[in-house]
């Protein structure tokens, strides 16, 4: 099972709207603005784990903590949604409902999609997203994004999450167009999909 679900049975389910591992487990109504999106690579995390300096990528937070809080229910499965700045007048929108995350894309027109992660990637199952968007292209014109999300297998807690990378093109609709599985060379295998010719949409 999912960490943060393993934290939320463990706390005795005291907090619904805290079961983003993520997250601080009390989160406040008002959640601070994500300052102007600037490059970040840390060695832990598996999106931005090629430095910089040798890898166009570009990095911003999705992390709930860091975005601005727009809806919050916490007795509706703990739903909630969040606004993250992006690169190149794109932002993306987090929403949580019922232990899964999904991803809504604003283009700089205002044009909204929608990822659909919980049906095309995790099938319906429980899942939560990375804490980092990695933006491909130029700052001022990005054309793809990969954001890691991590399903669950099962009920079984003892079992690992599946950490897939998701390629989504940013160019309307933006859409899903690849999932990359984890494997040797994960990292590598996303930006070489996202760098391309970027393939169709997937479809659930």
């Amino acid at each position: 099972m999912i960490d943060r679900l393993k934290w939320c049975c463990l706390a005795g389910l005291a907090l619904v709207g805290a079961c983003d591992a993520g997250a601080p487990a009390n989160r406040s109504t008002a959640a601070a603005q994500l300052n102007s999106p600037r490059p970040v690579a840390k060695a832990n995390d598996p999106v931005a784990a090629h430095s910089p300096r040798a890898d166009p990528g570009r990095y911003t937070s999705i992390d709930p903590a860091s975005c601005r809080l727009i809806e919050q229910n916490i007795e509706e499965g703990g739903y909630s949604r969040h606004a993250c700045d992006g690169l190149g007048g794109y932002k993306l929108e987090i929403s949580e409902s019922d232990l899964r995350q999904d991803v809504v894309v604003i283009a700089p027109d205002g044009r909204r999609s929608e990822l659909e992660l919980s049906s095309i990637v995790a099938k319906g199952a429980f899942n939560s997203l990375g804490k980092t968007a990695e933006w491909r292209g130029t700052a001022a014109r990005p054309t793809a994004l990969i954001v890691r999300l991590n399903v669950a297998r099962g009920p079984e807690p003892t079992r690992p999450d599946i950490s897939n990378l998701v390629v989504a093109r940013l160019n309307r609709p933006s859409c899903v167009v690849a999932v990359v599985p984890p494997v040797r060379n994960q990292n590598s295998e996303a930006r070489r999909v996202a760098d391309g010719k970027l393939p169709g949409c997937i479809t659930g």
